[in-house]
């Protein structure tokens, strides 16, 4: 068995084995717990507010300057402020077709009370528990950056991709979000995308237990950027919304056949950065600096919708999306719609000719007309037992 096998199998088997590691029957030896000891110090900085939700996370509402993304070795002399706002909005094309407006409602978003007062942003904070998943959970993530590679064990793609090798500034969709069942060792998501090369960004919805400890969907982003591979804000990225903390949980959720709730998100290059946005209500949420990469850093080559799950080896995978077969039907469905690209500034619908590609799910696109006029399904009610 080669090595590009032996590694990721390895992986895989460590993260279904860590769940109850996690819980209690391993314990740290004194070195791991004081090494986590100080990462928490790092993490964890002072705060000037701390809210606490009614799902019973806790955000510190700390300085702008202390949060942890400044203490990244290439972030130690910024010049960024927590004033930054996108100094040109991408325009959209205007369409003698009028797309049609996708029934679903907004999710609830912001922190109780306003969010944190202004200067500062809100944190999640972090425990031991939270540093062990992120880490083994940031460590897989990295391990199966090609999609529907056999070295790549347990993770299944439902995405649809450009094909053409153009500069991209930018990536978007109204994604509807979900909730579905999913064991400890086991996740499920639904995103958008860009890369270039090995290096990527990733924004959407999840439910991962094994990251969060919860079963809730979640916020999330992933980042790619040479040697790191981190969920959330620990690669990098500069939080500067005071409202919408990074990693939130999401809700109301869809009901199959009945309300949708979504979100629309955006992640567009903003001169030197790439700024991750909530677009309805127009919200900046953060941004990464260009800096961080080497090739995304000037521009992105591809775009992605679509979803994603993992589930180890021989045992039955979730579901993706709604957790059903598509019905290609926005009540019914996980959706991607209105996807669409920036180009020269400019949100402009997706080459016609995208990649789809799948294996236990499935996935589908059409041009509903207009621009942005893509829809794109995805989804499937998993149970296949996975490399």
């Amino acid at each position: 068995m080669g090595l590009k096998v032996v590694l990721p199998y390895l992986l895989v088997c460590y993260l279904f084995f860590y769940c109850k590691w996690v819980k209690g029957s391993r314990k740290l030896s004194k070195e791991e717990d004081l090494e986590l000891d100080e990462q928490l110090k790092r993490l964890n900085k002072p705060a000037v507010k701390t809210i606490k939700t009614k799902y019973g996370d806790i955000y510190d509402c700390v300085d702008f300057y202390k949060q942890p993304a400044f203490d990244h070795p290439l972030l130690k002399n910024h010049n960024f402020h927590l004033e930054m706002r996108s100094a040109s909005i991408p325009r959209r094309v205007s369409s003698k077709k009028k797309v049609p407006k996708l029934d679903f409602n907004l999710v609830n978003v912001g922190l109780e009370g306003g969010g944190c007062p202004v200067g500062t942003v809100p944190i999640r904070r972090t425990t031991k528990d939270d540093l062990i998943r992120a880490k083994i959970y940031s460590k897989m993530h990295a391990s199966k950056i090609n999609p529907l590679a056999d070295d790549k064990p347990g993770t299944h793609y439902a995405v649809a991709q450009t094909k053409q090798n153009i500069n991209y500034d930018g990536v978007g969709a109204e994604l509807n979000v979900w909730n579905i069942p999913v064991q400890d060792s086991q996740y499920t998501s639904g995103r958008i995308k860009i890369r270039n090369g090995a290096e990527s960004i990733e924004a959407g919805w999840t439910v991962n237990p094994g990251l969060y400890g919860d079963n809730r969907t979640h916020l999330y982003i992933y980042t790619n950027a040479g040697q790191s591979h981190c969920f959330n804000a620990q690669c990098g990225y500069v939080h500067i919304s005071r409202e919408m903390p990074l990693d939130m949980v999401l809700g109301p959720v869809s009901s199959y056949g009945g309300k949708q709730y979504g979100m629309t998100l955006s992640i567009v290059k903003d001169k030197d950065n790439w700024l991750l946005r909530w677009d309805d209500p127009p919200i900046n949420l953060g941004f990464w600096a260009s800096h961080l990469f080497t090739k995304l850093g000037n521009t992105a080559t591809q775009a992605e919708w679509g979803g994603e799950v993992f589930g180890p080896p021989h045992v039955p995978l979730p579901g993706m999306g709604s957790g059903h077969l598509l019905r290609i039907n926005t009540k019914y469905d996980a959706f991607c719609g209105r996807a669409h690209i920036v180009v020269n500034n400019t949100i402009i619908n997706p080459p016609k000719d995208l990649a789809l590609l799948f294996d236990f799910y499935d996935v589908d696109n059409r041009n509903v007309g207009g621009a942005p006029g893509y829809l794109i399904f995805y989804g499937g009610s998993g149970g296949a037992i996975g490399n």
